[in-house]
């Protein structure tokens, strides 16, 4: 019993552990010690659509991606920074296709048996049913909203992209999106070298 309990827990915290959302991040360069500062572009030249494009969304990304730079050493400097950090959130519809395997099962049939009772063959008649049987498969198409969340650091002498992150996830409730930001936006950062 204790086995099958531990079994039990161990795939629950499995499939807990497992994230909605896929993590990229791209750069040009290694993010060497050279940046000191960072600030925050203008709000107007941050992208957001959709659920995203609200104060608290805008603040969970901003307030989560300013204690992960911090983490990393970077200090906080509107004056002179030498990175420039943006985000862009937004949510699109896509159409996902989706196999499903189609079986056939037979209609149930009655057949002869033979038994034995008390020393003797008796012959009777018993329904069965046979296995299904895979018969090939179908598409289903379905519209999903994915939701996507990019963070760009800029070097601000040369204004190019130093390194991205970015998360992909399909949304299905609004408000969950809303409250698993600071989650997702520090897994983006784990991508940061």
């Amino acid at each position: 019993m204790k086995k099958q309990l531990f079994v039990v827990l161990a795939l629950l915290a499995m499939l807990t552990a497992c994230s909605p959302y896929n993590y990229y991040a791209v750069s040009n360069k290694p993010l060497s010690t050279n940046y000191k500062t960072y600030a925050w572009i203008p709000e107007g030249q941050s992208k957001s659509s959709n659920i995203y494009n609200n104060d608290i969304a805008t603040d969970r990304i901003v307030e989560t991606a300013s204690q992960e730079l911090n983490k990393r050493g970077l200090t906080l400097d509107n004056g002179k920074p030498d990175l420039l950090v943006r985000y862009t959130a937004f949510v699109n519809r896509e159409t996902r296709i989706y196999n499903e395997p189609v079986y056939y099962y037979s209609p149930w049939n009655m057949g002869p048996r033979m038994g034995y009772y008390r020393g003797r063959s008796a012959y009777y008649y018993n329904f069965y049913n046979p296995f299904p049987i895979y018969v090939g498969s179908t598409e289903r198409r379905m519209t999903v909203k994915e939701g996507s969340i990019v963070i760009d650091l800029i070097d601000r002498r040369s204004s190019k992209v130093v390194w991205r992150g970015w998360a992909e996830g399909v949304v299905d409730n609004p408000e969950k999106a809303i409250n698993e930001l600071p989650e997702v936006v520090s897994n983006i950062f784990k991508k940061l070298m």
